[in-house]
C-alpha cells in the first residue's frame, strides 16, 4: 500500500533556536518535528498553517511567508494486516516570525503534539528529528 501526506509546517527561529514539537502518535512518534501538519478539507495552506500552529503551539500567528516545498520518501512500516506500507510525505514551509516575548504551549494537545520546545540548532542530534526537522535546522 502507497500513501501520499501533504502537510504544511511552520519554520519559527529565534536567538539561534528553533521551535520544534515532540509527536504523539504516527511515523514519527516520540521524534521531535516542525509544528504543522495536514490540509483539512476546504482549507487553503495559509488556513491550515494558522490553526495547526494554534493547535500545536499555542501560538496565533498573523507574520508567515511560503518558504519551500520538499518531499520526503522513506518511511516504510507494516500495517495491521501485516502487507507493506510506504509514505510519501510533501510539505509546504512557511518562515514564521513571533514577537521575541510569546508564550508557547508545552503541554500535549491530545492530538499530534506532546508540547512544544525552543532546540539549539546545534545540540539536537540526527536521530531525535524528524526529516522536516533535520532540514530545517540544517538551515538556520
Amino acid at each position: 500500500m502507497q500513501r501520499t501526506h501533504l502537510g504544511v509546517y511552520g519554520i519559527v527561529k529565534q536567538n539561534n533556536k528553533i521551535l520544534l514539537i515532540k509527536k504523539a502518535i504516527g511515523p514519527y512518534t516520540n521524534l521531535f518535528d516542525l509544528p504543522g501538519g495536514g490540509i483539512e478539507f476546504g482549507e487553503t495552506p495559509e488556513q491550515a498553517l494558522i490553526r495547526e500552529m494554534a493547535e500545536e503551539t499555542g501560538l496565533h500567528i498573523t507574520n508567515y511567508k511560503l518558504d519551500s516545498c520538499d518531499s520526503v520518501c522513506f518511511w516504510h512500516s507494516s500495517t495491521s494486516d501485516g502487507s507493506s506500507a510506504e509514505l510519501h510525505h510533501i510539505g509546504i514551509f512557511y518562515n514564521i516570525t513571533i514577537e521575541s516575548d510569546a508564550k508557547i504551549k508545552t503541554d500535549a494537545d491530545g492530538l499530534d503534539s506532546n508540547g512544544a520546545f525552543w532546540f539549539d540548532f546545534v545540540c539536537e542530534s540526527d536521530e531525535n528529528l524528524t526529516p522536516f526537522a533535520k532540514m530545517a535546522i540544517k538551515t538556520p
